[in-house]
């Protein structure tokens, strides 16, 4: 390891943060125990660790029970010529129904993490290349881009391979 991943390394842990590294196997395991636990955690995952945890979470009863399905290409579009952001791609996203009539999905959370986190913290997200970031149990309220409400349904996604969402059963709402 170069000595400057050592340094980013050290600022990091400076900052309060952990690092971890061990063999995927006991990281997926780990991102399990988080969910499981009903904590709320980032993790940042390689491909690998990412595809054999979602292999084993979104499994066809989840995504059943959790109404997720392909963001469409329409709403792709919305996204990149309202927002700014580039094509997402191919991503998945639950939809959520406001008590006002609204409806909350990947257009509706990529603006609301525009508002909270800025266009750039959005963009190098979605430009990640080697990492896939997830979100166990997120602190984020859920909240309806019309009545400014927060929605008491939790929102799930998983967007271009690089960022997604997990929740514990039943979800938890902060």
């Amino acid at each position: 390891m170069k000595s400057s991943s050592f340094a980013k390394i050290d600022a990091m842990v400076g900052e309060g943060k952990v690092v971890m590294s061990a063999d995927d196997s006991a990281i997926v395991a780990a991102v399990q125990d988080a969910l499981k636990a009903g904590r709320s955690v980032t993790f940042y995952l390689s491909r690998k660790q990412a595809d054999a945890f979602k292999s084993w979470y979104w499994s066809p009863q989840r995504i059943k029970d959790r109404g997720m399905e392909p963001v469409s290409r329409e709403e792709r579009k919305r996204i990149t010529s309202k927002l700014g952001i580039k094509d997402i791609g191919p991503a998945y996203s639950n939809r959520i129904d406001c008590e006002c009539g609204a409806q909350y999905g990947a257009f509706e959370f990529i603006e609301q993490g525009i508002g909270e986190h800025g266009r750039e913290t959005v963009d190098a997200v979605l430009a990640l290349e080697n990492t896939y970031v997830l979100r166990v149990n997120p602190a984020t309220r859920t909240v309806c881009s019309v009545c400014r409400t927060v929605v008491l349904v939790s929102h799930e996604y998983d967007m271009t391979g690089r960022y997604g969402c997990s929740r514990s059963e039943p979800p938890v709402l902060m």
